[in-house]
């Protein structure tokens, strides 16, 4: 197979599922959201297939399920499950990468977190635990992440761009969460799904670089 057809077919179901937002199409939103995610796991499962990139592959793929949930109506819960469980996998990745406490790194993701948990809770009605389960667990991720950009024996992107797709991830989730549970945010739709691509690319593109730097990609 040419490798540049699923990279322009998943550039362009993301550009129809933009149009689809800004149309409000339901079909073709739900047809179409999910596989610019898959791309990236593909990417990362065939370029950074160790141990820890199967974790981040795995992670993403779980955060395509996720898509389509959230894409449903009435399957908010299920999503943030699948997403849950892709904030895990990209934990067990971080930790294999670095297993420094940081404890210094825990000061600001707890304010972000404390932050989103005081806004959205009040509004989270029968989600609450699963909310302020969610939240820690997408902090952790972040910390994890900040732990391994602290690393300095590997190469800048790998480091920091890992830092800044788990940011812009947990800032994405914060937009979600405010807007569902604290007060609705015209046109967030759109820094909602951008933020996350970004995020999830840059973390893919961060765990190819990291097994590159480290030794070769794998053919």
């Amino acid at each position: 197979m040419n490798p540049v057809l699923p990279v322009v077919t998943a550039v362009l179901a993301a550009c129809l599922y933009l149009v689809g937002l800004a149309l409000d199409m339901f079909w073709l939103k739900l047809l179409t959201k999910p596989w610019l995610v898959v791309a990236l796991a593909v990417a990362v499962w065939k370029h950074a297939g160790d141990g820890a990139g199967r974790r981040i592959a795995w992670g993403l793929l779980a955060g395509a399920v996720g898509d389509v949930c959230l894409a449903l109506p009435n399957a908010f819960l299920p999503g943030m499950i699948a997403f849950a469980v892709g904030h895990g996998l990209y934990v067990l990745a971080f930790l294999h990468w670095s297993r420094a406490p940081a404890p210094a790194l825990l000061a600001p993701v707890a304010v972000f977190a404390g932050t989103g948990l005081w806004l959205m809770l009040p509004g989270a009605g029968a989600l609450t635990l699963p909310l302020t389960v969610y939240v820690f667990i997408i902090g952790a991720m972040i910390w994890r992440a900040a732990a391994c950009a602290l690393e300095t024996r590997n190469d800048a992107f790998a480091r920091w761009g890992l830092l800044a797709g788990a940011v812009l991830f947990g800032f994405s989730d914060f937009l979600i969460g405010i807007h569902r549970f604290h007060q609705p945010l015209p046109g967030v739709a759109f820094p909602i799904i951008l933020s996350y691509w970004a995020g999830q690319a840059l973390l893919a593109a961060s765990a190819i670089r990291r097994r590159a730097w480290a030794g070769g990609t794998p053919q």
